[in-house]
């Protein structure tokens, strides 16, 4: 959802003034200052987050190449407009050459307290991308982890504590699901 800012720069010795969020980021002109990037999913009432690491994450892509999928503009519109914060100028910092690149989605199990478990997607990587994306009205993409590759990056946090990810046996999205390329690459097998 695009928010107005009351901090419209940062102006930083030697370098002049810098997006606030792009500063928030570590990312500083050609410059990329911050550690590790983690997204975090919060569910306050339960006091829980799940935390991926995004580094991880894109380790894991170009250790088994997959097929990027299309994200539904509805489903996309929705979870930008109820999920993220960004303000519309921080958009047009993204370097053109950055745009094109496809998100990360996990899919996880949840419920409210005593309601029925459902399956739903989260987008971990690349928000601002697809909201740039969508804006020009342009197809987006992302890379779908399975089930074991999201659990393996994922930290479950509850009530400030680490804690074990609950497991359901036959939920979770598979190597094909994820479309994950087998065999000879330039056959595009998708597994």
């Amino acid at each position: 959802m695009p928010m107005t800012s009351i901090i419209s720069s940062v102006i930083l010795p030697g370098l002049g003034p810098v997006c606030p969020e792009c500063f928030s980021r570590g990312y500083i002109g050609p410059l990329s200052l911050g550690p590790r990037e983690i997204y975090s999913f919060g569910v306050p009432e339960l006091q829980a987050r799940l935390d991926w690491d995004i580094d991880a994450a894109r380790a894991l892509i170009v250790a088994r190449p997959r097929t990027a999928q299309r994200l539904d503009p509805g489903w996309l519109g929705r979870w930008l407009a109820e999920r993220s914060k960004f303000t519309l100028e921080h958009l047009m910092h993204i370097p053109t050459e950055k745009v094109a690149e496809p998100g990360i989605l996990v899919e996880v199990l949840g419920s409210s307290p005593g309601g029925q478990l459902a399956s739903f997607r989260i987008l971990i990587d690349g928000t601002h991308r697809a909201a740039r994306r969508l804006r020009e009205r342009q197809a987006c993409w992302a890379f779908l982890l399975t089930e074991e590759e999201q659990r393996s990056i994922c930290t479950h946090w509850r009530e400030g504590h680490i804690v074990e990810s609950p497991a359901t046996a036959g939920f979770g999205i598979s190597d094909r699901q994820a479309g994950i390329l087998v065999g000879d690459a330039s056959e595009l097998d998708v597994a």
